[in-house]
């Protein structure tokens, strides 16, 4: 019998502040069902499997992470919105660090959550690359650019890499998204 008070929503909301306490890599059903005060079987009657909770927290990540871009870049077009876009996920990178492995590991899990938390990402990236007057098809190139550039910089960011030079990586960053502006300006001139 489960555990009055105990749900899905309850289950996923213990789950998501264990990995972010103690990290993706230590989280088990054993330790979420310490955290709730059952039976590691009990957690069953609310979830398939680790994987699909796994899932499930990451597109609740996901969401988070494009409710902040929405919200940076509102309001805002070009340049303007597109500081905003890359601070927001670099923000998000590094205050939730677990959370953000999560959505990172989508490509390695199941392709439906693949393109759900895709889509949902994509949006606010669209949404930044459309006032840059774009072709469909230089959009599609560009958000995969602008993705890899800030992928790539949180996830060495966060490995603990850019500490070996005698330069902020604040103004790093600043300069990759400022490439990024210019080349974007010089893309739409181009579909003109």
């Amino acid at each position: 019998m489960a555990r009055k008070g105990l749900d899905k929503s309850v289950v996923m909301k213990a789950a998501a502040e264990l990995i972010e306490e103690q990290g993706l890599s230590r989280f088990s059903m054993g330790e979420l069902a310490r955290r709730l005060h059952v039976k590691t079987a009990s957690l069953y009657n609310h979830v398939d499997s680790l994987d699909r909770l796994l899932d499930e927290v990451g597109l609740e990540a996901a969401a988070r992470l494009t409710a902040e871009e929405n919200a940076a870049i509102s309001g805002k077009t070009g340049d303007e919105a597109l500081f905003s876009l890359a601070e927001a996920y670099r923000r998000f990178a590094r205050e939730h660090d677990q959370m953000y492995r999560l959505i990172i590991g989508f490509s390695r899990r199941s392709g439906e959550m693949q393109i759900r938390e895709a889509r949902e990402i994509l949006e606010p990236i669209r949404k930044v690359l459309e006032g840059y007057g774009l072709s469909q098809t230089q959009q599609y190139h560009w958000q995969r650019i602008l993705r890899g550039m800030m992928v790539g910089f949180a996830i060495h960011e966060h490995a603990g890499g850019f500490t070996g030079l005698p330069v902020d990586k604040d103004e790093s960053y600043r300069l990759a998204v400022q490439c990024m502006a210019d080349g974007l300006r010089r893309a739409g001139r181009g579909s003109e």
